[in-house]
């Protein structure tokens, strides 16, 4: 008995750049008015495109994270260095991490918009000059690569999947490997997940879902980080590792 509001009404059709060019138009008829396919639409906080490149999201990201951090750098030499790094945690990186796991695989042109932004926010933190190098100041804040944040948020969510702490919907994507022989290596090793090896052509934002890229970068993982026993132990190590040397 729900009634649908015309005025708030969108879909959004998505497929892969190819066979968009072969889809019929489509539209919808609510009531009197006839709604198109929208380009992108919003869910929770993040902007999803017809493509699923997350390309649109990081635009958006990107355009209010710069001018939260010109805001902040404007007013850094009021702030003392842990004031400014806890204001910039807050406004800057916590956005930038929400839901960033769905960033996984994107373009890395996406990537490296937000790179720059973690850059300058860390030389606003460190009082830097703009044309210093970052890279002395990432490793000062102990601060991960942008891609290395992501792939952090996927494991995490694997080791709760693993350890009955995440949503049913979300463990029900990973299963742990069967080996079909004995004595081989694998056969020892209680942790590893089982991959997907479709025969099938899959096109790009297939490559990139959870069941599918998840249990690839976990098993690259050493055994000694995965048998971890408690989340912080495994986080802990897990950041070690990801860091850059």
């Amino acid at each position: 008995m729900l009634k649908l509001n015309d005025d708030k009404t969108e879909f959004m059709v998505i497929t892969s750049p190819h066979l968009k060019h072969h889809m019929y138009p489509i539209s919808l008829l609510v009531e009197d008015v006839t709604i198109s396919p929208s380009d992108s639409v919003r869910n929770l906080g993040v902007i999803f495109d017809s493509q699923m490149s997350m390309s649109s999201h990081v635009k958006s990201l990107c355009t209010n994270l710069n001018f939260q951090l010109r805001n902040i750098s404007r007013i850094r030499r009021f702030l003392d260095y842990d004031t400014c790094h806890l204001v910039t945690r807050a406004i800057i990186l916590s956005r930038r991490d929400y839901c960033n796991g769905l960033l996984l695989g994107s373009a890395k042109t996406d990537i490296q918009k937000l790179q720059r932004i973690q850059n300058w926010a860390a030389k606003v933190i460190c009082q830097a000059l703009k044309r210093d190098h970052a890279t002395p100041y990432l490793h000062q804040l102990h601060w991960l690569p942008v891609e290395d944040g992501v792939t952090f948020k996927i494991l995490v969510l694997v080791f709760k999947c693993l350890n009955g702490t995440a949503p049913d919907y979300l463990s029900q994507c990973l299963s742990l490997h069967i080996p079909t022989r004995q004595g081989l290596r694998s056969t020892a090793d209680t942790t590893r997940l089982s991959e997907h090896n479709s025969t099938k052509t899959l096109i790009s934002f297939e490559k990139r879902t959870f069941s599918y890229t998840a249990p690839r970068i976990w098993n690259s993982l050493p055994v000694i980080i995965r048998e971890s026993t408690t989340l912080p132990a495994f986080k802990k190590s897990l950041k070690t590792h990801l860091f850059p040397a």
